[in-house]
């Protein structure tokens, strides 16, 4: 049978471990604000924003260009992949959406969705894709990269993760990644928050 002290200095032990293990949860999780991956990337990018590594991409027009040649305009990025039947076609009609919103403002800004999945998003599935998620014409690019190295890297810096569903498809996370003059991806909000940004472009313009 343990003697009281024996049992004080147990509890207390317990008590140690159990404050310190709470002080480890709270730092790691930012005050317990984060408890999921897609909201640890958010708020890691926020708080030490990443720099656009060298992408050459190929548009739904057939040019092909270096992403880090943007550098200087501000930018809105998402990820999708053509075939995707649900949050890529959202995603697809918040960038149409922010697209014409930028240039209706006179405001020079690239609004620009990027294929992973680029060995079947050739330019023709990507200018179908734009046709079908837009009536009307509007500076919104699509386009895919020309390297699978260059591609990784770039889902990586961007915190996008794609795993294949077992259907030909993948499990993806999504937002639009608002991309400063320094070419650097500074926040993540969420792809159906067109108003909110739109306002945060406007604040880096």
């Amino acid at each position: 049978m343990e003697r009281p002290r024996d049992i004080g200095r147990t509890i207390g032990v317990a008590l140690c471990v159990t404050a310190l293990g709470a002080g480890l949860l709270w730092k790691l999780t930012s005050g317990l604000q984060i408890f999921t991956s897609e909201t640890w990337r958010r708020a890691e990018i926020a708080s030490a924003p990443r720099a656009l590594p060298d992408t050459w991409l190929e548009d739904e027009r057939g040019q092909t260009f270096n992403l880090r040649s943007l550098c200087g305009e501000v930018m809105v990025l998402d990820f999708i992949y053509t075939r995707c039947p649900t949050v890529c076609k959202s995603l697809g009609v918040s960038s149409s959406q922010l697209a014409k919103r930028f240039t209706q403002a006179g405001q020079a800004v690239t609004v620009m969705s990027v294929s992973f999945d680029p060995q079947h998003d050739n330019p023709d599935r990507l200018r179908t894709f734009k046709q079908q998620m837009e009536p009307h014409p509007s500076a919104w690019r699509l386009a895919r990269p020309v390297h699978n190295t260059e591609r990784d890297h770039l889902l990586t810096t961007a915190g996008v993760m794609v795993i294949p569903d077992g259907m030909q498809g993948y499990e993806h996370n999504a937002a639009l990644h608002i991309i400063d003059k320094n070419c650097r991806i500074t926040q993540l909000l969420d792809m159906e928050d067109v108003e909110h940004a739109q306002r945060t472009v406007q604040t880096l313009l």
